[in-house]
Order: structure tokens, then C-alpha cells, then sequence
């Protein structure tokens, strides 16, 4: 056998393999063989017809086809051994000639990955700070869950709580949405249902049905409906009025942790804020350094590992379907998408995931960065104690969280999800060096924003406190 290899790219290899006439006549042999112990021919006990017979019945197609089914695979692995070349995936063969037999195996081989000067990547963090505007806009979200709520006979105005059926029909839709005896609020820069929808309620009296008609934006967000109209039919069945419960210390005292005072809840209210805007900054900080370490990096890799990666993000969005042919069938009828489509949609992300997986599994191996069985103990007993487990480990409720959380599958979860702690950690500490020097140096990231919290976050922190 004579093998030939050239380096594709993508990280393919080309084997052009040449295959031996005595090995060739050796495989004919075996599936002449083979074949004549498989048919019946008249006149002969099975598997001791003449070869010239079992031509003639079978054809020599037929046996060829025999003898390069089981031949090619075999020549495929050793000219793999011999080549040492590392294949992470199933080759696409290619006959080039039957006399000499010859055939081309392309493979996608183990990716390769630089990440250059890795170490020079620098990113200045951002310092959080929270307004008196958004203390108050979360405080003033906490009064509206004590609200009462007055019906009221007059015209909808900002604030209101209303309770209406609302069907709308996008131009070019067969079917309008409807939904019957909805209620919801009517606040200054909300969005209900479509934009320009809340703005039109103001001033509408209670009954119906009302008809009015909104043109949605041209760069609306679902490019389906951007540019078209919106046709609302409503009837509204209740007006309702908010009152507030008054922000004074008899109100800090009635909540569930029982504040002293105003001021001790606005203590509160800004140390959650403070806390989520340092949580959103640096997962965006350290977003942000993972994208300028795959930015700096050189990368090459098969593209069946994307075809991989969209297989499984097909999975998790059908929640499994795509295990069984008709499972994955009726989950594309039921979102209305072919198989195509869905595909074409997931091959951008599923790039990403894949450069992003590849440059943090070199960056791991770079820095030695890896986690032991005892730090995955170590979580596990963090685990059971956050669940409320007992300090003694041999307890019964211990044991039993213990076999729900000790698996193969739960240890590999836990193991992946340290190494990922670890992997940001470290680039933190690369990216954080001496920012303030380095600074001036870096381009411009346009994308960087300041951290928003919405008042419902901090009020969930409050009330769960």
C-alpha cells in the first residue's frame, strides 16, 4: 500500500491511498468466498462453487463491491497509523480507480489552535455606581407590589391596571393572536404586546369593541412584521387606579424583614443594586475578555464540528425531540420551520461556541488549569449544605442528597463548571494587569455599556431576603 498525505484546510487531511495487486487479489478472494457460502446455486453445497460460477451468478461487480467493503476500511486505518494523523471524525472516501485499486480518504483531523501573545490582552474594568434615580424607581417598584388597585370609572390614564380582551392581526398573517380578559399596566416606556400599542389606550373609555390600527418600525426586531400594520381589536372590561402605600417607616416595617426605618431600606435597596451591577459587570467584563482572546487567537478546525454543535443546540431547543426521526419531524411542524432553515439559523452560534470552547481549552492547557476529584468533593459538600443538608455526613437526609448529586453525569456537570470558574479567573487576572497604564492603548470597544438593573430585580432581592 502506498499513502500519499496532503494538508488541507479547515483541518483536513487528503490520503491518497494506492492499494497492492497481491492485497486486491487477496480481498477478492475472501468475498468470492464469502458470497458463495451466502447463495444458493444449483448443484453445489454451499460455499463450494467453482469462483468462474459464483461469477457468473453474482457478477464481478458484486464481488468487487464485496472485496472493497472490507478492504478499504482496513487500508484506511493503517494508512491513519502510519500518517499519525490524529482524525476526530468519520472520513468521506472517494474511489479514484478500480485497476490498481486507488481511493481518497479526506479527513477532519484534531484542530489547531495559537493563542498568540495571549498574554498582553488588557481590559480596564468598569467602576459600578448606582443613582438616587434608581433607588427610587426600585423603591417605587416595591410600593407597587402593595398597591391596591381601585376600579374607576373614567378615561385610562398613565399607571392605570386594566383587564381587556386584545386580538391583534399582522398584515400577511392568516391568524390573529388573541388573548381574553388580559390585564396589565399602562406605564410611560413599556411595551405591551407591540410597540405603540400602550400609547394607544390612553383616553379610551371603558367597553368596546375598539378598532385601531399601529404601523410597526421598519427595523422592528422581528423582520417578519417590521414595516407592517397592526390591527388591534380590543374591549376593555375594567379600569383600575393605583394607590400606593406611602413611602414612610410604617411601611419599611410592615415588609417581611421588618426595617426600622426609610432609611434602612434605602441602605437595602442600594446594597442589592449594588450587588447585581457588579454581578452584570463582570460577566460582561470577563465576556469581553473571552472575545478579545478568541479575536487575538489563530484558529482552524473542521467544520463538522460546527455541524456537531448545531445538533446538540437543536436538541436543547426541542427539548430532545431530535432523538428519533419523528419526534424532531413534529417539533419542526409544531414551530412552523424546516429542518433547513433551522439549521442555517444555529450555524452562527454554534461557530461561536465552537472558537469560543476551542480557545478556552487551549488557554486550560497553556496554564496547567484543570480540577481535581477533591475540589469536585469539595462542591458537592458546598452543595448539600446550601440545600440544607446536616452537618453530620453520615446521616440519612446527607446520604440521600448525596446520591442525587454524586453521579457520573452530575460530577462531569460540576467538574465543567469549575473549569470554567478557573479558565475566567485566570484570564481576569491576565486581562486586569496594570489597565490603568495600558488604557490608552487598547481600541475602542464600542459595544462597552453601563450596567442597567431594573427596580424588580432589587425588589426580588428584598423580598427574598
Amino acid at each position: 500500500m502506498q499513502v500519499t498525505s496532503e494538508k488541507l484546510e479547515n483541518s483536513l487531511v487528503q490520503l491518497d491511498i494506492a492499494v497492492e495487486e497481491d492485497r486486491m487479489s487477496s480481498a477478492m478472494d475472501r468475498a468470492v468466498s464469502k458470497i458463495s457460502k451466502q447463495v444458493k446455486i444449483p448443484g453445489f453445497r454451499s460455499g463450494k462453487a467453482p469462483r468462474n460460477i459464483i461469477e457468473q451468478h453474482v457478477g464481478k461487480g458484486a464481488i468487487f463491491q464485496e472485496a472493497i467493503e472490507e478492504l478499504i476500511p482496513s487500508l484506511y486505518t493503517e494508512a491513519v497509523e502510519s500518517e499519525s494523523i490524529d482524525v476526530i471524525d468519520q472520513p468521506e472516501i472517494e474511489l479514484i480507480s478500480t485497476e490498481p485499486l486507488e481511493f481518497r480518504a479526506i479527513v477532519p483531523v484534531k484542530p489547531e489552535i495559537d493563542l498568540n501573545d495571549y498574554e498582553s490582552i488588557r481590559v480596564p474594568k468598569i467602576e459600578v455606581s448606582v443613582s438616587d434615580d434608581e433607588c427610587e424607581n426600585a423603591l417605587l417598584e416595591l410600593r407597587r407590589r402593595f398597591a391596591v388597585l381601585e376600579p374607576i370609572d373614567r378615561a385610562i390614564e398613565w399607571d392605570d391596571i386594566i383587564r381587556a380582551d386584545v386580538s391583534v392581526q399582522i398584515d400577511g398573517e392568516p391568524e390573529p393572536h388573541v388573548e381574553n380578559d388580559a390585564e396589565f399596566a399602562v406605564r410611560e416606556g413599556t411595551v405591551v404586546s407591540l410597540p405603540g400599542f400602550i400609547e394607544e389606550l390612553i383616553g379610551r373609555e371603558r367597553g368596546g369593541p375598539q378598532e385601531f390600527s399601529i404601523d410597526l418600525p421598519e427595523d422592528f426586531s422581528v423582520e417578519d412584521m417590521a414595516g407592517k400594520a397592526a390591527k388591534y381589536n380590543i374591549t376593555i372590561h375594567e379600569v383600575k387606579n393605583e394607590i400606593l402605600p406611602d413611602a414612610d417607616d410604617e411601611f419599611a416595617s410592615s415588609l417581611e424583614e421588618e426595617f426600622d426605618d426609610m432609611d434602612a431600606l434605602r441602605t437595602k435597596i442600594l446594597s442589592d443594586l449594588e450587588t447585581q451591577k457588579d454581578t452584570m459587570a463582570k460577566e460582561e467584563y470577563r465576556n469581553e475578555v473571552v472575545d478579545l482572546l478568541v479575536a487575538k487567537a489563530t484558529i482552524e478546525f473542521p467544520q463538522v464540528l460546527i455541524e456537531r454543535e448545531i445538533d446538540r443546540l437543536i436538541d436543547m431547543e426541542s427539548n430532545h425531540a431530535s432523538h428519533t426521526e419523528e419526534g424532531l419531524n413534529q417539533w419542526l411542524s409544531t414551530t412552523g420551520q424546516s429542518l433547513e432553515d433551522v439549521r442555517e439559523k444555529l450555524h452562527s452560534p454554534a461557530e461561536l461556541s465552537v472558537r469560543r470552547s476551542l480557545v478556552l481549552g487551549e488557554f486550560s492547557a497553556k496554564e496547567s488549569i484543570n480540577v481535581s476529584e477533591e475540589q469536585i468533593d469539595e462542591e458537592i459538600d458546598k452543595l448539600i449544605a446550601s440545600m440544607g443538608g446536616e452537618v453530620d455526613a453520615s446521616s440519612e437526609q446527607v446520604q440521600t442528597m448525596r446520591s442525587l448529586i454524586d453521579t457520573d453525569e452530575g460530577r462531569a456537570s460540576m467538574q465543567n463548571q469549575l473549569l470554567t470558574k478557573h479558565l475566567l479567573e485566570r484570564l481576569e487576572e491576565i486581562a486586569s494587569q496594570d489597565t490603568e497604564d495600558t488604557e490608552a492603548q487598547q481600541p475602542k470597544r464600542g459595544r462597552r455599556r453601563a450596567q442597567k438593573v431594573s427596580g424588580d430585580e432589587a425588589v426580588e432581592e428584598i423580598e427574598n431576603t
